[in-house]
């Protein structure tokens, strides 16, 4: 029986558009389908054109017919049903195996994992037709999964220039670049796509972790929020984006990003990440809640002993247990920490005499947990001050690098020293309700570790302090911790330093490191022009000598 055949005219322009026939060829009874949903489904297209096929043979009808049997092939690999895009592929075959075969024989065994048919049928699909730019692309992307990067980058390379609007090949050059090792190349095919098109998600997010890598957070931090711009739901770049903002000490701008991946997902990765950062701005308690959900989750390594670790601020006999069976590639950190807490003792240490008063005001204040809310009352108002005297946590980040105030920390030291976890507790929150400043916390944390570090080894010990202190600080504030481990690289005589202070926190911070460096006598020190800087460091010399 002959099969009932109806031709839809269409306008020329419309066909254009749509690569139709201007007589599309339907069956009779797929007409109903049409007229239902005011469209042609592309299984009524292809039945029309194969039964058009089968009555004239016409080349014509037959280059459409191969056009909708590759659009299915792309519907099905799209959707991952490999199957049937081979289905329709062997269907194309039949017909007529030109370079468009070739090339989806290509990506199907890509997919599938043969990679040597792939290359095969991909270096087929060039040859039949040199300039077909996505053919070149995707053997450069064959040849990216095999690791021959440069014999990718030279496809990349001729599937651009053949079409110089397609700005994929030139990211993917940049990803070869990246693999090889060629940061700076890479950085500038990454920014060669975004000058072309500024809209370019994917060049945005890469320059951004090019530039974690580079350790230029600002550029880094710039192009991951482009990329947000383009792409807010990106979990990957919001990750990104917190990592360069911790490194800038915009602590809870990065505090709400990993508080919104935790809210969409429970990845262990977003949970863990988020109780660093809340230990890291003095919020244990909630910290160990969110490692715990990560622990439940997981059992990577690296969240077995971030669990044992928070869990010693909250429950120090619980956490000690804990350490005790962390993983192995963390046993020795962890028997670092626990040896540390058991040798850690002596009696209190006596402030100097400047700083008495204030040990004596503040004491009151720390135990069993820092009252910011009274500790504010001692204090000469600001609005930051004023929001802790009402209560309210102020959870904003400033740019704050001042000695002001860093008194205060410096006499949680003397008023706290008997209990090393205690006293880091009460810094951690003092600081950031303070200053709200990674620079501040940075100072206040390399201020603790440099009076832990004088009252355990009776002596200051530069690379010790280094050692111990720039892995904490490089995460409040990453240039604070540059300008710190460079001063292993200096030397110099006590006649040497210039005590003339600006006022902020970190160049205190450094002068008090520097003097330490030289181990000046008392008579020396008390020659200092600076009161900050001849008060802190009599401070750290009179804890030296207590022990």
């Amino acid at each position: 029986m002959k099969t009932a055949i109806v031709y839809l005219p269409i306008k020329p322009e419309k066909a254009k558009e749509m690569n139709l026939p201007l007589k599309v060829p339907v069956l009779a009874k797929d007409l109903p389908k049409i007229l239902d949903e005011n469209t042609i489904p592309i299984d009524v297209l292809i039945r029309g054109l194969e039964a058009q096929f089968e009555i004239s043979k016409d080349e014509y009808y037959l280059s459409y017919l191969l056009y909708f049997y590759y659009e299915k092939v792309k519907i099905f690999m799209n959707k991952g049903d490999y199957r049937a895009a081979q289905k329709h592929l062997r269907k194309a075959g039949a017909l007529k195996k030109d370079y468009r075969y070739d090339f989806f024989s290509g990506i199907l065994s890509t997919k599938t994992g043969d990679y040597d048919s792939a290359e095969i049928y991909l270096r087929s699909s060039v040859s039949k037709n040199p300039n077909f730019a996505l053919a070149h692309y995707e053997l450069g992307n064959l040849l990216y999964i095999q690791k021959d990067f440069q014999e990718a980058i030279s496809e990349y390379k001729k599937s651009h220039d053949l079409d110089r609007d397609f700005l994929l090949p030139l990211l993917r050059i940049g990803d070869c670049c990246m693999e090889m090792g060629n940061l700076y190349d890479a950085k500038n095919f990454y920014k060669l796509v975004v000058e072309k098109d500024e809209d370019f998600f994917e060049a945005h997010a890469r320059l951004g972790v090019l530039y974690n890598v580079l350790q230029s957070y600002r550029k880094a931090e710039n192009h991951l929020k482009a990329a947000l711009k383009i792409n807010e739901n990106d979990a990957d770049t919001k990750l990104n984006l917190s990592h360069t903002l911790i490194r800038l000490g915009k602590h809870f701008e990065a505090l709400e990003i990993l508080n919104q991946l935790c809210k969409e997902s429970d990845n262990p990765i977003y949970l863990n990440e988020y109780a660093l950062q809340l230990r890291r701005l003095g919020f244990y308690e909630q910290a160990v809640e969110e490692i715990e959900k990560a622990k439940q989750k997981s059992d990577d390594p690296y969240i077995s002993y971030n669990h044992a670790l928070l869990t010693v601020f909250v429950d120090l006999d619980k956490g000690k247990q804990l350490l005790k069976r962390v993983p192995k590639q963390y046993s020795d950190k962890a028997k670092e920490l626990l040896f540390f807490l058991e040798r850690w003792r002596f009696d209190q240490i006596e402030a100097p005499d400047w700083l008495k008063e204030t040990v004596e005001k503040i004491e009151p204040f720390l135990q069993p947990d820092v009252d910011l809310v009274r500790l504010a009352h001692l204090l000469e108002s600001t609005p930051r001050i004023e929001q802790l005297r009402n209560g309210f946590f102020p959870m904003q980040d400033t740019n704050a690098d001042t000695s002001k105030n860093l008194d205060i920390v410096l006499a949680i030291l003397f008023a706290s020293a008997r209990d090393p976890i205690a006293l880091e507790k009460s810094i951690t929150k003092t600081s950031v309700a303070l200053f709200g400043s990674g620079t501040m916390l940075g100072v206040s944390i390399a201020l603790m570790r440099c009076f832990l570090l004088i009252v355990d080894e009776g002596i200051f010990n530069l690379e010790h302090f280094l050692w111990d202190v720039i892995p904490v600080i490089q995460d409040c504030d990453f240039e604070f911790a540059r300008r710190l481990s460079k001063l292993e690289e200096e030397s110099f005589s006590f006649e040497d330093l210039s005590f003339d202070f600006s006022g902020k926190g970190s160049e205190l911070l450094l002068k008090l490191v520097q003097i330490l460096m030289i181990d000046p006598s008392e008579e020396e020190i008390k020659n200092i022009d600076s009161r900050e800087i001849r008060d802190f460091a009599l401070a750290m010399t009179k804890a030296k000598r207590r022990c």
